[in-house]
């Protein structure tokens, strides 16, 4: 016949169970810290200046998307913008264009940080003289802004692209105003990218540095810009999440030459 026999259970250190809760407390500290950090971010972002506020208040071509209810950009919403506003056949070709030129994956690069409002604008284009996309660069000002949710993924973002401009071979240097920098390619072709930036939680490209540097020093110094003007208000007002494209002209001589010159940069991306 055997017998049973009985163990005590084992003790439970006392030096385990303050790791333990040391473990939890930092744990705990990490998240408040972390969602802190958070916080501060998004509504820092809830106070970024407009795309228009960015621009000089002479901005001959506007085309926008307001952020929607989700704050993430729709597929379908910036198709009709190219097909509708700018009068482009293939909205998909643009775009796949414009990952090609930019050396990025879209879902990996861009879908991680892209979010908020949306713009191209045309500036400093006579309109005496053709309509081109030659000449928009050559001449003109363009640039094309688009909302950053995530700063951070929106800086990998630039790292890569950065990358992707080394790869190919583009010298690029970089300036610093009042903070911010703005990365610049030295030699090569006419480029609607040739200089580009993160600022005030937008992802900014344009054809000049120029362009770039004088958006910052508008913002910072609080220059007259696009969105003060009466007539680009009452466009904007018409905007929302529910309506949320958009196309604004200085005059009908601008939008002449402006406008065609835009539609045939965009047509022409692939060949950049």
């Amino acid at each position: 016949m055997s017998s049973a026999h009985h163990t005590d259970p084992p003790k439970r250190s006392s030096h385990g169970l303050g790791y333990a809760l040391l473990g939890g407390l930092g744990i705990t500290l990490i998240a408040v810290l972390l969602g802190g950090a958070y916080l501060t971010w998004f509504l820092s972002a809830q106070r970024a200046p407009s795309p228009a506020a960015l621009l000089p208040p002479d901005t001959q071509l506007y085309l926008g998307l307001a952020p929607t209810i989700s704050n993430m950009p729709e597929v379908e919403q910036l198709d009709s913008l190219l097909r509708d506003q700018i009068g482009l056949d293939d909205p998909l070709q643009v775009r796949d264009a414009a990952i090609e030129l930019l050396g990025v994956e879209y879902y990996t690069h861009v879908a991680t940080w892209i979010g908020g409002s949306m713009a191209v604008a045309v500036c400093g284009l006579d309109v005496q003289g053709e309509a081109s996309a030659d000449r928009l660069l050559r001449e003109g000002q363009i640039v094309f802004i688009i909302g950053s949710r995530n700063d951070p993924q929106a800086q990998a973002f630039l790292e890569k692209h950065l990358a992707a401009r080394a790869a190919r071979g583009d010298q690029i240097a970089s300036r610093q105003v009042a903070g911010t920098t703005i990365y610049i390619q030295e030699q090569g072709a006419l480029s609607p990218i040739r200089a580009f930036t993160l600022f005030e939680h937008y992802i900014i490209f344009a054809n000049r540095p120029d362009v770039i540097q004088a958006m910052i020093e508008r913002v910072n110094t609080g220059n007259a810009n696009l969105a003060q003007v009466p007539t680009f208000a009452e466009f904007s007002a018409g905007q929302s999440a529910i309506a949320p494209g958009g196309h604004y002209s200085a005059g009908d001589d601008a939008a002449q030459i402006a406008l065609p010159s835009l539609r045939e940069l965009l047509a022409n991306l692939a060949a950049l």
